[in-house]
């Protein structure tokens, strides 16, 4: 359980970035031995072969410096009312995702995580329901599913906001309701198209008839 107002750090975040570092450094590796033994560089200018072994020699200095300078920055907190995560090295960005927006939160450990003993947390909102993926991710959390628990806990302790009944309609997922009750989307929809059917019925109803 993380205590609320407290800023926390990814721990394995700068693990997790070095390990996928440390991956595409064996994988060029792998690649340059075994063009380099096919005779590729024998007959090749000074030049290629320089800008062949200087760009990811220049790459991999950049995001050794990079990633604790991006791992200094990172940091995320739980409220009494939202999720907040700083982040970034040139641009700084600051995400704030209120409880009662949220829609669904999931936890997730791929296979490099899994090495480093983390994971991540994913938060979908009402609003971002037409988008690919999650609203907010926030990766190397070491108990990133008590996280994810914790989150879900405020998460059903708050009554969700009002979004339009196309909105609704359009992300299939489940809104709460004010009084502490969860509406279907599918039901959203349908109580719209009933109440429309209706307006058509009277109108048609005070038509004169010839």
């Amino acid at each position: 359980m993380r205590p609320e107002n407290e800023w926390f750090k990814p721990e394995k975040l700068k693990a997790y970035f070095y390990l996928y570092e440390a991956i595409a450094v064996v994988l060029f590796a792998a690649f340059g031995a075994g063009i380099t033994a096919l005779g590729a560089f024998a007959d090749a200018p000074l030049a290629v072969t320089a800008t062949f072994v200087g760009v990811p020699v220049v790459v991999l200095a950049f995001l050794t410096w990079w990633i604790p300078a991006f791992y200094r920055t990172a940091q995320y907190r739980l409220t009494d009312e939202e999720v907040e995560y700083h982040r970034g090295v040139f641009f700084q960005q600051k995400t704030t995702v209120p409880f009662n927006r949220i829609t669904n939160v999931d936890a997730a450990q791929g296979p490099i995580q899994r090495v480093v003993d983390a994971g991540s947390v994913g938060i979908h909102t009402a609003g971002y329901g037409g988008q690919t993926g999650a609203e907010l991710t926030v990766s190397g959390i070491v108990d990133y599913v008590d996280v994810k628990d914790q989150i879900l806990d405020k998460v059903r302790r708050r009554p969700g906001v009002s979004i339009e009944a196309g909105e609704a309609a359009s992300t299939g997922d489940v809104v709460a309701a004010p009084g502490g009750g969860a509406v279907a989307t599918g039901e959203l929809r349908s109580d719209a198209m009933l109440s429309e059917l209706r307006r058509i019925r009277e109108l048609l109803e005070r038509q004169p008839k010839s």
